[in-house]
């Protein structure tokens, strides 16, 4: 009796929709939010839109005057966004964080340095 028990709750526990963001992984869900063109004068900026609340340009990519602004971040939103000073990268955090695997450290980077996102600040940051 207690087997077909748990086959049933197994069944309905796989049926139950993720929300939306615990789908995919942070890294993946900055790359499908992730835009770039180049300007007339042939510097390249990047906008990077993450969940409902978190909206970041970097524009002058890979200048000594490359500017990150932050257009939208909630630290009570899905999504925020910090600037980690050791690697010099734009880190993107789900709020509240995912504890479940596989999404036990689940951050991006992000370089503004070249624009591209990475899965470890330690890649982000040998992106010089």
């Amino acid at each position: 009796m207690k087997i077909p028990s748990l086959i049933l709750f197994m069944g309905l526990f796989w049926l139950t929709p993720l929300p939306a963001n615990a789908e995919t992984s942070v890294y993946e869900q900055t790359l499908k939010g992730k835009q770039c063109q180049e300007t007339s004068s042939q510097q390249l900026g990047c906008e990077y839109r993450i969940g409902k609340t978190l909206h970041i340009s970097i524009d002058g990519i890979g200048r000594t005057d490359t500017g990150i602004t932050f257009m939208k971040s909630d630290s009570n939103g899905d999504f925020y966004a910090s600037i980690g000073v050791l690697h010099g990268c734009v880190i993107v955090k789900r709020n509240p964080p995912d504890l479940d695997p596989p999404f036990t450290s689940d951050y991006a980077f992000i370089s503004p340095r070249s624009g591209k996102v990475y899965r470890t600040w330690t890649e982000c940051g040998a992106d010089r």
